[in-house]
């Protein structure tokens, strides 16, 4: 089953977001309680990013895990006090990513 592992540029893995019943996500485990919600309210607030033309709450399984990586990758979020980037571990579908900017680990 695939998941969205979300990483700080300073801290490493900070959480793990899977897909409930509905192909919706959730965050599965994370590095601190506060941190689940800060993970949690992020991903809420990225659903409703328009990306390649429809908003992105829209897509259901693999599909959305594979979006809110690649809005990890464009927005480059701060999640506390570091930015975060996110990838999709145990997908069965191969995708292509641009390579992160320079200084993307930088405030």
């Amino acid at each position: 089953m695939a998941t969205l592992e979300i990483e700080g540029a300073e801290r490493g893995w900070l959480a793990t977001v899977g897909l409930d019943g509905d192909g919706r996500p959730v965050v599965r485990a994370a590095a601190t309680p506060d941190l689940e919600r800060v993970v949690a309210s992020r991903l809420q607030a990225l659903l409703e990013e328009p990306l390649e033309g429809q908003l992105l709450g829209e897509r259901r399984g693999e599909a959305l895990l594979h979006g809110l990586a690649q809005v990890f990758g464009r927005r480059r979020p701060l999640l506390g006090a570091e930015r975060a980037f996110a990838y999709v571990q145990g997908s069965s579908q191969v995708g292509t990513y641009a390579p992160r900017p320079p200084g993307w680990d930088e405030p």
